[in-house]
């Protein structure tokens, strides 16, 4: 696979015009150059298992988001949160241009409230710029294969015990919603959790229909995959 330079002055690499394009392939969006060759070269020497195409911004006039066949895109945001809400308003629209390709977010920020927002807007990915390339490399593989990535540092003891509590989780759950969904991850029917929380069995589905809409899952064993990546992440 032959690749050349773009622009020389913005640093873009993209993929030659061959039979050869036709394949899968990571985009990646970073607007700052060095940034951009950095990530470009690391994750192509790092074991990833797919071509690189690179752009300065997700509005350059040569993306075509059908011919690029793109496997995943990773947005670098730099020191952006994604609570803001121009920063909010790029990801939904980049959601809504690359639906179904997954979006996974690259940040120098480790807040958790920021993981959050962004896997309610629909990352399939948060990572910070403080992991090594590998694990940039493990999350790309792990969005392909339809899982979530969330980064291990963001989810300390007390992250668990006392943020999730209602205080980090308030702007994507009610606290209804929050306490169903303690008890869903111990794996308790609906029944049981309208008995612990003294409320109607209805009641409980009605909150377990809205907390699968946040999380875009169709039933309940995806709400309690996607709640076991995003509390107890493997890395």
């Amino acid at each position: 696979m032959q690749y050349r330079a773009a622009s020389e002055g913005a640093g873009e690499y993209k993929m030659m015009i061959t039979e050869e394009s036709l394949e899968k392939r990571l985009v990646l969006i970073c607007k700052s150059n060095l940034d951009r060759e950095c990530l470009y070269n690391g994750l192509l020497n790092t074991g990833l298992r797919l071509p690189v195409v690179c752009y300065e911004t997700v509005e350059h006039s040569d993306i075509d988001c059908a011919g690029i066949n793109a496997a995943v895109l990773l947005l670098h945001i730099g020191a952006k949160r994604v609570t803001d809400p121009d920063v909010c308003a790029e990801i939904k629209a980049i959601k809504a241009d690359w639906d179904p390709v997954p979006v996974i977010l690259l940040s120098e920020c480790e807040e958790w409230a920021q993981v959050v927002c962004a896997i309610e807007l629909g990352a399939r990915g948060y990572i910070p710029t403080s992991v090594g390339i590998r694990v940039c490399v493990e999350a790309v593989h792990l969005a392909m294969a339809g899982g979530i990535y969330i980064p291990a540092t963001s989810i300390t003891e007390k992250s668990q015990a006392k943020r999730t509590d209602g205080h980090e989780l308030s702007g994507l759950f009610t606290s209804r919603e929050i306490q169903v969904i303690h008890l869903l991850r111990q794996g308790k029917a609906n029944k049981v959790i309208a008995y612990e929380l003294n409320m109607s069995e209805a009641t409980v589905k009605v909150h377990m229909h809205n907390i699968m809409k946040k999380f875009g899952a169709t039933n309940r064993t995806e709400v309690a995959y996607k709640l076991n990546n995003l509390y107890q992440n493997v890395f």
